[in-house]
């Protein structure tokens, strides 16, 4: 029985016979909102809004907690993703590197608040949390009954994205100004044109859909109010970002502190 769990937990499995290893799948599960869903999002606001006044007021502790969260983050990625280069789960093996908008971001966002690269932590911090809002809201890991080691680690990294601007933001290493949102704006152009990189140039042969800019699910086709579409969604999540209670609570420190 265990060995059985331990197979379905952590391992790539060629079902069929054929095609590339999948991780373990049932289809048994409840979907978006469901109660496993809506218990996702109650956690993150809780850690969200008790993580908030706990790091703030012991800012040293939430550095430490910070560093070690996006540490083990950073590292686990980055076996996982090495790990489906060489099982041949992406094809081709380079499909392994960073493209969507919040995989890449789960390498950045680590590497910003470790570094302390204070030039990009506005576009990064920002968009984390935009990346993270939209997929915690979607709730794509529900609809297994069983959910496998890879994807507990997929919600872990899309609340940590969350979750460590507003810790930061908490513990005095970032503030929130407005004068500085400008830079979400080419952060997003940069990372599109990533994506898009992989979608027209590196991937064509392979029909792939970077940041969904290729094709939508939306009930309408045309490209251009698909597009608009987005930028409607982008604004949307800047304004409640810079004008919502997140921004009342970042202008509350006078100034970031060291560390």
């Amino acid at each position: 029985m265990l060995g059985e769990w331990f197979i379905k937990f952590f391992t790539y499995s060629f079902e069929g016979g054929g095609g590339a290893p999948t991780s373990f799948s049932d289809g048994l599960g409840e979907g978006t909102f469901g109660w496993r869903h809506v218990l996702w999002i109650a956690f993150v606001i809780a850690a969200a809004i008790g993580g908030y006044h706990l790091f703030r007021k012991y800012p040293t502790l939430g550095r430490k907690v910070v560093r070690i969260l996006v540490a083990a983050l950073f590292a686990f990625r980055l076996v996982h993703q090495t790990i489906r280069a060489a099982l041949g789960v992406e094809v081709p093996w380079t499909m392994a590197f960073p493209f969507h908008m919040c995989t890449v971001l789960t390498f950045l966002m680590p590497l910003t608040v470790l570094f302390d690269w204070k030039a990009i932590k506005t576009p990064v911090f920002v968009l984390s949390i935009m990346g993270g809002l939209i997929t915690v809201l979607l709730g794509d890991y529900f609809d297994n009954r069983f959910l496998t080691v890879y994807a507990l680690e997929g919600m872990s990294a899309h609340s940590l994205l969350i979750l460590v601007p507003i810790w930061e933001i908490a513990g005095g290493r970032y503030r929130l100004d407005l004068k500085d949102s400008w830079k979400v704006i080419p952060g997003i152009l940069v990372l599109i044109g990533w994506a898009m990189l992989a979608n027209l140039v590196f991937f064509r042969d392979y029909d792939p859909n970077y940041m969904y800019l290729m094709k939508n699910e939306l009930p309408f086709g045309n490209e251009r109010i698909f597009f608009l579409f987005y930028v409607l969604i982008f604004l949307a999540f800047f304004a409640g970002i810079y004008a919502g209670p997140l921004r009342r609570l970042a202008v509350g420190r006078k100034k970031p502190i060291a560390g």
